[in-house]
């Protein structure tokens, strides 16, 4: 006998909150980070600073990115904000409380084809800021779409649970 959960579809579960997609941020979320973009994006710098400036302070950056910066989480309920390495979570935005999604790109972002996403509820407010995202309008995608899925399973569990109780 199987110890498997039957699901209608494969991977999801109704109750319970399943990881979707984890990011991490690009160098350009620091501001050092940005300063090393726009100087490699200029032409000239790009050869001249590539290897003996860029290269070095790029591989410290990303290694401190990595210690001290944080991570970023979809799931079928939430959009999440985590340590780095240390595995707190510091913040949980609902996917119903996300009215909207900007994406920004600052300077020195665009070298590493980067931005940031802001998300905001229906106020208009900024509930949360994802900095520094690579390719921030695929990670975009991925959290409208958890949204979409998420309100048609919740518009289901409701007609479900109203057909019992007639």
């Amino acid at each position: 006998m199987s110890n498997l959960k039957s699901q209608a579809i494969a991977g999801v579960a109704a109750g319970s909150e399943t990881q979707l997609m984890t990011k991490w941020p690009s160098i350009a979320a620091l501001g050092l980070g940005r300063t090393l973009g726009q100087l490699m994006a200029s032409v000239p710098a790009r050869f001249l600073l590539a290897l003996p400036i860029g290269a070095p302070v790029g591989v410290l950056l990303y290694f401190v990115q990595k210690v001290t910066g944080e991570r970023f989480t979809i799931t079928n309920k939430s959009v999440q904000r985590w340590t780095g390495l240390g595995g707190r979570m510091i913040q949980r935005i609902e996917l119903s409380d996300i009215a909207n999604i900007q994406v920004r790109q600052q300077s020195g972002q665009e070298f590493f084809h980067a931005s940031d996403l802001l998300l905001l509820n229906a106020k208009g407010d900024v509930v949360m800021r994802l900095d520094g995202l690579p390719h921030a309008e695929i990670f975009s995608e991925n959290i409208t779409k958890a949204r979409e899925a998420s309100g048609r399973t919740q518009d289901s569990l409701n007609t479900i649970n109203a057909r019992h109780k007639a």
